[in-house]
C-alpha cells in the first residue's frame, strides 16, 4: 500500500485542532480497508464515501453540507477541485500524490492549516480566500511565504 509521505504524522498533528472526516470517493469496502491501516492512532472521527457523492458530469461531488457541521468551521482538502464544487470557499486543492517519495504537500499544507486556529478566524472561508489571494501575489512577485498575520 503506497501512502503519501507524512500522511500519519499529518493527521496526527492536525487532530490537535480539527475534527477530520474523510470525505472520499471510494468505494466503501476498498476506502475502509486503506484508513484502517492509515489511521491507527484512530484520529479521523467520521468517514464518508463514494455513496454519500453527488455524481454529476462523471464527477463525484462532495458536498459539505452533509456533514452536518457549520459551513463557517469545515474545510476540504481535495486533490480535485471539481469534487468541492458545492463549496468552493471552503475548499484547498492539494496537488495529486503519484509514488514521489520527496512530497512535501501535506508538510507545507499543515503550518496555514494550524494559523487558522492560532488567528481564531470565526469563519474558515474568509481565512482561506485570504491565503489565495496571498497565492495568486506570490505567483506575480515570486514570493513564496503566506500568512494571516494582522487578517482576522
Amino acid at each position: 500500500m503506497l501512502i503519501r509521505p507524512h500522511t500519519p504524522k499529518f493527521l496526527e498533528e492536525c487532530a490537535k485542532y480539527y475534527e477530520l472526516i474523510i470525505f472520499t470517493a471510494a468505494q466503501q469496502e476498498y476506502a475502509d480497508w486503506i484508513l484502517d491501516r492509515l489511521d491507527t492512532k484512530k484520529t479521523i472521527s467520521h468517514r464518508l464515501y463514494r455513496q454519500h457523492t453527488m455524481l454529476r458530469n462523471n464527477t463525484n461531488i462532495k458536498d459539505l453540507s452533509k456533514i452536518g457541521r457549520p459551513m463557517s468551521r469545515m474545510i476540504i482538502i481535495d486533490n480535485i477541485a471539481e469534487n468541492f464544487q458545492l463549496q468552493t470557499d471552503n475548499g484547498i486543492f492539494i496537488k495529486s500524490w503519484y509514488d514521489d517519495k520527496d512530497d512535501t504537500a501535506l508538510m507545507e499544507l499543515f503550518p496555514l492549516l494550524k494559523e487558522i486556529v492560532d488567528k481564531n478566524f470565526p469563519d474558515v472561508r474568509k481565512a482561506l480566500k485570504i491565503m489565495r489571494q496571498q497565492m495568486q501575489n506570490n505567483l506575480r512577485t515570486g514570493r513564496k511565504k503566506i500568512s494571516l498575520s494582522g487578517y482576522v
